[in-house]
Parts: C-alpha cells; structure tokens; sequence
C-alpha cells in the first residue's frame, strides 16, 4: 500500500486551486531493481557494460560465425536497451515521475511541468488489463499482466495511467472506487428521476439494463451482472447463456456501472 508523499511545488498548487483536500496516496514508477541512490551511477555502469558486451558478442557472430545465431544476442541487445531507456534505475526523469490520489481528485505529475488534473466527480474513466500467457505442450502458464487505465475530463482530454506506476492492483481500484462514491448518489438519483446512465455498451434506468443489439431486459429478468474473464457479462434469469457481453475496457467507471446495476435490481 502506498502512503502519501511530497508532490513537487508545483503539483501541490495545482491540487489546492482544484481543492483536492488532503492526500491519500503517492505510487512511484515500477521498477525491475529496487537500486538505492548512491548506488545509481554503479548500476547504471554495469547494465551499459553488461549490454554493450551483449551487442558485441553478438555483432562478432554475425562477422565470423553465423547470421542466424547473432540474432539472438542481437535482439536481446535491443531489449535490454529499451529497458534501459525506460527504466526509473537508469533516467532520474522517469524516476521522478508521481501519481498523487488526493480525497477529491486524481493529479498525475510526469516531471518538466507536466501535469494532469482531475477531480472525481468529474473523471470518466476506462481501464485495460492483458495477461499474457505461455503456451507450451497443453499448458499454458501466466506471463506478463499490462495495465492501462485512461482517464477522460470533462473537454476530452485523455490521459494514460499504466502500469509504469507500481502496484497497479492497489492504485486501480483505489480509483474506481473514488469514482464511484463520488458519482455514485448523482447518478441514481437522476436514474430514479427517469434519466438513463450509458456506460459504453449498456444504458441503465430504472426499468432495465439495454444494448443497441438486445434491447432492454427488464431488472426482474436479470439474473446477475458481473466481470468475468475480461468482460462485463450481464446474464438473464434461467438462461445459461449470456444475455449479452462486453469487454471491460469498454465500459467506463466500471465499478459505478455495476454498483448502479445492483441498486436496480434490488428497488
């Protein structure tokens, strides 16, 4: 779990004029190698060295060997320079990257003046997780989970959080739920008020849950709506098959999506 940090001077006026109130939590960028700041410059002379005798190995294989088995130093050299590149241990601007959750508001602080600013109640927001896999002989093995989570303000300015922030599996729902107490009574009391909400795909009012394909299936006929592999899966009440489904990434506020739905169909 992250605890509050210093937000830069600049990133701690922003927040005052948005009145984000106080500061809940501060995620640093993710790194591969927890590397201490006095030991920085060591590792950063080993990694270039470690590479460049990579690339050299495999250029001298290339030269006087074989073509084919240099390209496997070869791409490993391109990794590992990109890595570096991309890494807080190796770029002091990178590492002096911040995500700041405040009570009453979101504020990204991506160095050199960069700012992004968002209070909750005004944030639309669409998150994308992939898990990679490895699939060998019949089992298939977890790799590699990518997050992205874009966040849209009221003019329709886009921002990416990925997770190049650590811990996104804590900051994430940290989000969503900030979202969704900060939405959540607006929303229902203009639902209850005879307004529909849209969440991407699936328009919600106080008759039912409608897709443009299926329709509208009435709350009585709802069985459940929940996330299940990725997606959102709305299910109708002694069907096995879903009513209807769509990816998570495209529904936004996704947990203010399904605190709605479940207050519907329980009134």
């Amino acid at each position: 779990m992250s605890v509050p940090g210093s937000p830069s001077p600049e990133a701690a006026d922003l927040a005052a004029r948005k009145g984000f109130g106080r500061l809940e939590h501060t995620f640093l960028p993710r790194k591969e190698l927890d590397v201490r700041d006095g030991r920085r410059g060591l590792f950063m002379a080993g990694a270039i060295a470690g590479t460049a005798a990579l690339g050299a190995g495999g250029v001298l294989l290339w030269t006087s060997y074989s073509r084919i088995l240099a390209l496997y130093p070869l791409f490993l050299t391109v990794l590992a320079v990109g890595a570096l590149v991309k890494s807080p241990n190796f770029r002091r601007k990178v590492a002096g990257r911040r995500l700041h959750l405040f009570e009453q508001g979101l504020l990204v602080d991506s160095g050199g003046g960069r700012l992004f600013a968002l209070r909750w109640e005004h944030a639309v927001h669409y998150q994308a997780t992939v898990q990679e896999v490895i699939e060998y002989k019949g089992t298939t093995t977890p790799f590699k989970t990518s997050h992205v989570s874009t966040l849209v303000a009221p003019d329709g300015t886009r921002f990416d959080v990925t997770d190049s922030f650590a811990d996104h599996g804590t900051w994430l729902p940290l989000i969503g739920e900030a979202i969704a107490r900060a939405q959540a009574q607006r929303v229902w009391d203009a639902v209850r008020g005879g307004r529909k909400a849209a969440h991407g795909p699936f328009t919600l009012d106080a008759t039912g849950i409608s897709t443009t394909r299926g329709g509208t299936l009435p709350w009585s006929a709802v069985e459940a709506v929940d996330v299940s592999g990725g997606a959102v899966i709305v299910r109708r009440a002694g069907q096995p098959k879903p009513w209807a489904r769509a990816e998570v990434k495209t529904v936004p506020n996704l947990l203010l999506f399904l605190t709605l739905a479940a207050r519907l169909r329980r009134a």
